[in-house]
């Protein structure tokens, strides 16, 4: 997402990162430890970086995917609410367990669930999989409940 129509990328990210009280520094500093936890070496140092969050904000260069995802980590926010004006908007429930993340929404006549934590190799497979990081969906008994959405 390049955010809203009303509020451009750069403003969004600036804002967001207020709204938290970080400085582009400190910010800098934790999308640096966000992608190092996430294995990712690569990234730039301190002064790099912080010049690379006032492009970012100022609008002057395009956020690729690997930082969307550092700046999702950092904010608490999953991939579906990146960019959005009230990321609670819409959000029915987020449950974190053993290093995954799962986020439930309603979007415009959908159930958007997020799922992010799973590493790259992790198997999707119903249940009675073996050991691992898996992914079951496993139907409950009786009735679907309501949760806010529409019937």
């Amino acid at each position: 997402m390049t955010g809203t129509p009303e509020m451009p990328l750069g403003i969004w990210l600036r804002r967001q990162r207020e709204a938290r009280g970080l400085a582009r520094r400190e910010m800098a500093r934790r999308l640096i430890q966000a992608a190092h936890a996430a294995g990712d070496t690569s990234v730039p140092g301190i002064e790099s970086m912080y010049h690379n969050i006032r492009r970012w904000e100022n609008g002057h260069t395009g956020l690729t995917e690997r930082y969307k995802l550092y700046y999702c980590e950092v904010f608490g926010i999953t991939v579906g609410e990146f960019g959005l004006q009230d990321p609670d908007a819409g959000h029915l429930a987020t449950i974190n367990a053993h290093g995954l993340s799962v986020s439930l929404r309603y979007i415009t006549g959908r159930l958007v669930i997020d799922i992010s934590g799973m590493e790259t190799g992790a198997a999707v497979t119903g249940a009675g999989a073996g050991p691992g990081r898996t992914l079951a969906l496993v139907p409950s008994p009786g009735q679907p409940r309501s949760y806010g959405g529409r019937p």
